[in-house]
């Protein structure tokens, strides 16, 4: 079988990609037995509209298309693995964190009959969505199961969106166990897939039974509170006071548990201080961005909503970008302590709310910050500190991007509604971030605004502070083994550092699931 790139076509009927795929490869109807798409994207930049296909195909004289241009053999991508540890374990490895990285982890591990123990010091899905709707309507946060900490991590409730660059062979495991568990199917072929905040919950309780039938034990509201190491090695996990001996230990705990992190690092897990990103949503109305994105195609079914990229190199030299677009989507309250503002954005799975927004983020290093290992969490808690202090509560401080760049604290929306929950009150958003930011926002919201004429202009709104996309330290672990300073300790997705979103969290649970297995054979227990 065969690997056809670069098959485009005006139209997404089948006939036409049939037809499109024949004049690719120069092939008489003859030679083509069968054929069906691997993966499709839609490009509608300068406002023309066409469809983009990969596509499998099994032919008649297949060397003889293999000669052509954006062919190749059809690549094995069926997963396989086969543990090789040699050192037996005495107790169930443990699972630290159940978001996209302890997800995927704990399910190859249980596959492999591993039988882990899942440690979320969140609770589980229902009750966490209890706990958030609660936090949304009244504003009354539950520090240990919230956006940030619950079953389904952060993902739960960041818009399912599966994006990524990685060309990792892993991805499409990670894609079709999502379809097992009863995602769309759809994923598995489209460019930009996404699963919705809501259509993940059952997804991700299908997941947790079929591990608890795979032997698999979960432990939800339980917080790792300390580590026992003994000559480098991990002896005994600390968890809401009880103690568990554990020799292999998979560590997914997100970004957000400093408390964590700082205990580990007490502990001896080296660490390193790494740069991040910060800023502020934008919203704008999907209407709007479907008109500047699509032009005359803005009503057209198979392109609505609409999703744009900007990036921009300001004058200090500071990157920034738009991350996490969320069509039709909400600018949502993610606070998981009290006393701190953070947003971040999600979409359901309709994507049919009436704003469309994104993450505007710039790069930050230590002459933002300083030189300390924890200099930047300090300079990102003080900003959330800083953010929840402009307002009352927990609602928002927010400001019209015209007015950001004019230094005026606006008094009247033009044309775009906050969607964020828990209300939104005036205020000046050069107030919150030093010089330096504030140059690189202002100069990227101009540049933008050339790109995509309206994007600030439209009355797009500001919304700060979106401070927990990256981690502020990463947990430094050997390349080889994956495990931390701490011999079986095995940091992965967000929280360690080397990822960031579902799927490279999940690929990066797997990975270190494969090495601790790797390293330890089944034991009896």
């Amino acid at each position: 079988m065969i690997r056809v790139h670069q098959v485009k076509t005006t139209s997404s009927e089948p006939a036409q990609i049939k037809a499109a795929l024949l004049r690719k490869l120069n092939m008489p109807l003859e030679d083509l037995i069968d054929w069906h798409i691997y993966r499709r994207s839609v490009d509608a930049r300068k406002h023309t509209v066409t469809f983009s296909y990969t596509i499998d195909a099994k032919v008649h004289h297949e060397k003889k298309y293999l000669k052509n241009k954006d062919v190749i053999r059809k690549p094995n991508e069926n997963y396989h693995f086969s543990p090789a540890g040699t050192i037996e374990l005495a107790n169930r490895p443990v699972v630290i964190g159940f978001g996209p990285a302890g997800m995927f982890a704990a399910l190859v591990l249980s596959q492999e009959g591993y039988r882990p123990l899942i440690i979320e010091r969140g609770s589980s899905l229902r009750k966490r969505q209890q706990d958030v709707d609660r936090f949304w309507k009244e504003g009354i946060l539950d520090p240990e199961s919230n956006v940030q900490f619950g079953e389904g991590g952060a993902g739960a409730f960041s818009d399912g969106k599966l994006t990524s660059r990685t060309k990792d062979v892993l991805l499409r495991k990670v894609l079709e166990e999502l379809v097992h568990y009863g995602a769309d199917p759809d994923i598995l072929i489209d460019a930009y897939p996404h699963i919705g905040s809501d259509a993940f919950v059952s997804i991700i309780e299908n997941m947790r039974e079929d591990m608890k039938k795979m032997g698999a034990e979960f432990l939800f509201d339980t917080r790792l509170e300390d580590v026992v190491v003994e000559k480098d090695d991990l002896k005994t996990l600390i968890a809401n006071q009880k103690e568990m001996d554990c020799q292999a230990c998979i560590l997914a705990i997100g970004h957000s548990a400093a408390d964590t992190v700082h205990m580990l690092h007490e502990r001896g897990m080296e660490l390193i201080a790494k740069p991040f990103p910060i800023g502020v949503r934008i919203e704008h109305t999907q209407d709007f961005i479907n008109e500047a994105m699509l032009g005359e195609f803005k009503n057209d079914p198979r392109l609505v909503p609409a999703r744009y990229t900007l990036t921009t190199i300001a004058s200090n030299g500071k990157g920034v970008y738009t991350f996490c677009m969320c069509p039709g989507g909400y600018v949502i309250p993610s606070a998981a302590q009290s006393g701190q503002l953070v947003v971040n954005g999600m979409s359901y799975a309709d994507r049919a709310g009436t704003n469309a927004n994104s993450a505007l983020l710039v790069q930050c290093g230590p002459s933002d910050y300083g030189n300390e290992l924890f200099s930047g969490e300090n300079f990102v808690q003080d900003l959330e500190k800083k953010a929840y202090h402009m307002t009352t509560g927990f609602k928002v401080p927010v400001q019209l991007a015209a007015d950001y760049l004019n230094n005026t604290v606006s008094t009247k929306l033009n044309g775009v509604t906050p969607s964020y929950a828990l209300g939104y009150e005036f205020a000046d958003l050069n107030d919150l971030f030093p010089p330096a930011i504030n140059k690189a926002l202002h100069e990227a919201l101009i540049d933008f605004e050339k790109k995509v004429p309206g994007f600030v202009s439209s009355g797009s709104v500001l919304s700060a502070v979106e401070s927990r996309s990256n981690p502020t330290v990463r947990m430094v672990r050997d390349k080889e083994t994956r495990m931390s300073s701490i011999r079986g300790l095995y940091p992965c997705g967000e929280g360690s550092g080397y990822a960031g979103g579902i799927v490279t969290s999940a690929i990066d649970g797997i990975k270190s699931a494969h090495a601790l297995m790797n390293t330890f054979k089944k034991g009896v227990y």
